[in-house]
């Protein structure tokens, strides 16, 4: 990750960020994101990636939490494989992309689907996310993906509208660490 998106993630160090590979791969996060969407570090390395979890029937998969996109129950699958898609088109001499794409193609019809029948498909940038979580319950976020130029990640924030009922959600998943608090 190059100097300047660390500084800057460590700056917004109160939102939940994870910064991705252009296969969707899980290569940094902040504990506030593990505070949201579970540890990824208990995550074998090869399962910490956003199209596994969706798409697979691994750890990742089962670890994902649920998401309910605003968009519609299809569009952030939809988002990622046209991101996987993109990322063919510019690596396509990368053998364990390859092995993904085909991996994903065998064991997820939907997966095969929007691979077969998608010609072109706005790319995972913005939506309006609610994520169940165990602790809070459901928290609507607006999930913003940040492309970093000439490095080919993407930087995915969680941020809620100030003022709204889902405001002090993430500080209480960052003060508990997204574990149960006891009740009295």
């Amino acid at each position: 990750m190059p100097p300047g998106i660390q500084r800057l993630a460590a700056c917004l160090g109160d939102v939940p960020i994870g910064v991705f590979t252009a296969d969707w791969t899980l290569v940094w996060w902040n504990t506030i994101w593990s505070a949201l969407h579970g540890d990824p570090a208990v995550l074998p390395t090869a399962e910490r990636n956003l199209a596994r979890a969706l798409f697979g029937n691994g750890a990742a998969h089962a670890s994902m939490l649920p998401v309910r996109s605003e968009r519609g129950p299809d569009a952030f699958a939809a988002s990622v494989v046209a991101d996987l898609k993109d990322a063919v088109s510019h690596y396509a001499a990368d053998a364990q992309l390859d092995r993904l794409v085909q991996e994903l193609r065998e064991i997820s019809d939907v997966f095969a689907h929007h691979w077969a029948t998608q010609t072109t498909a706005a790319p995972h940038t913005t939506d309006r996310k609610t994520i169940w979580h165990p602790e809070t319950g459901d928290i609507l976020l607006d999930c913003d993906v940040l492309i970093v130029s000439g490095a080919d990640l993407r930087m995915v924030t969680y941020t809620a509208a100030t003022g709204s009922s889902n405001a002090g959600k993430p500080d209480l998943l960052r003060v508990t660490g997204g574990r149960r608090t006891a009740t009295a």
